[in-house]
């Protein structure tokens, strides 16, 4: 931990897919935090502004300031010890995708995974009313059926309902743990010895929701154990087991896969319909579902395709053209937006993938 510091107040929940995605990168980074349940309803934090993705944050200053990734970028410039963006264009390109590919796309498997099979809603959703019980005066199992409601209502705008979940853990979620597996069976990072922003993105998959609910515990053991010793190594991190980058030079079979599978559902989907509001995700057995993108969505994905173009290089296309990629940010870079300024805490007016106060 570091010394002199004042501690930073994650106001989240640990059941919250992007509450232990920050705080896995804290603990990494040794910065001084503490846990303070938060399901929505703090008066203070509305009124700075909050538009409703948790976790919010406040600094020692006292200034609050939210969404997972742009607070990571703000503490980056704060704390450059340690650096979880790799140093190399291509690495550095790779793992804003991947990043996005949880935060954006995994992201809706485990919800729905969690709120549509009851093994894994009788403990994962519990967990989460138990502790949004801490600031709501009613039962926990009051407060678990109004959070069902409220997030079993909420996964249809993401495309995920109770006849498409199924498809989502065959067609998504298990081939992801099977390519992901394969990977950090070859290294303990996705691009090395150490973790990068990619990592806790996952790593907030991971301790929420994949080594949480039961069902979903038991695909991850079953498709991708590797994915689960990935976890472990975040959860109590000893900073003189970490090493260095990977060599750039060095771009394993294992990481072309992983990228490769992206191109199945989730890039030709993005990629329409945040150009036209709204595109079909077409599974293999489940059904046909058109799915509309928020602004949030577009906004993120502006700033991912400005990414590509600040990044682009021969070897860079060389890498996605091989994962058979490429087309889904080349031709698309006229819908490339700008990359935000981190200096100041950030508060994004857009920081939720779909209308919900809770996680």
């Amino acid at each position: 931990m570091k010394s002199g510091h004042a501690p930073y107040r994650v106001y989240g929940l640990n059941q919250s897919f992007f509450t232990r995605k920050l705080t896995g990168y804290l603990d990494y980074k040794g910065i001084p935090w503490v846990l303070r349940r938060f399901g929505g309803l703090n008066p203070a934090i509305t009124a700075a502004g909050w538009p409703g993705g948790i976790p919010a944050v406040q600094n020692p200053d006292g200034v609050f300031m939210w969404d997972s990734t742009a607070v990571i970028h703000h503490l980056e410039l704060r704390f450059p010890e340690r650096p979880v963006l790799p140093p190399y264009p291509v690495q550095r390109f790779l793992c804003y995708v991947i990043e996005d590919v949880a935060d954006e796309w995994l992201y809706r498997a485990a919800v729905g995974s969690r709120w549509f099979f009851a093994e894994n809603r009788a403990v994962g959703g519990y967990e989460l009313a138990r502790e949004i019980s801490a600031e709501i005066p009613a039962s926990c199992d009051q407060v678990l059926a109004m959070v069902r409601a409220h997030m079993t209502s909420s996964c249809p705008p993401m495309g995920v309902t109770e006849k498409s979940i199924g498809a989502w853990i065959d067609e998504v979620l298990k081939p992801w743990l099977r390519v992901l597996g394969a990977h950090l069976e070859q290294r303990p990072f996705l691009f090395g010895e150490r973790p990068s922003l990619a990592d806790f993105a996952v790593f907030g998959a991971s301790a929420a929701h994949l080594l949480n609910d039961p069902l979903c515990r038991r695909w991850t053991e079953e498709e991708g154990p590797a994915v689960v010793k990935h976890a472990h190594r975040l959860l109590e991190p000893e900073p003189d087991t970490f090493g260095d980058w990977a060599n750039p030079a060095e771009l394993t079979e294992s990481l072309i896969a992983l990228l490769a599978d992206l191109g199945r559902l989730y890039l030709p989907w993005v990629s329409r319909a945040t150009v036209d509001g709204v595109g079909d995700l077409v599974f293999e057995q489940g059904p046909r579902t058109p799915v509309r993108a928020t602004d949030f969505l577009i906004e993120a994905r502006g700033i991912l395709l400005t990414r590509y173009i600040e990044h682009r290089c021969e070897a860079l296309d060389v890498v996605l053209d091989r994962a058979g990629i490429l087309r889904y940010f080349a031709d698309f870079v006229g819908h490339a937006t700008s990359v935000p300024d981190y200096t100041a805490p950030p508060r994004p007016y857009l920081n939720r993938p779909f209308p919900a106060a809770l996680p």
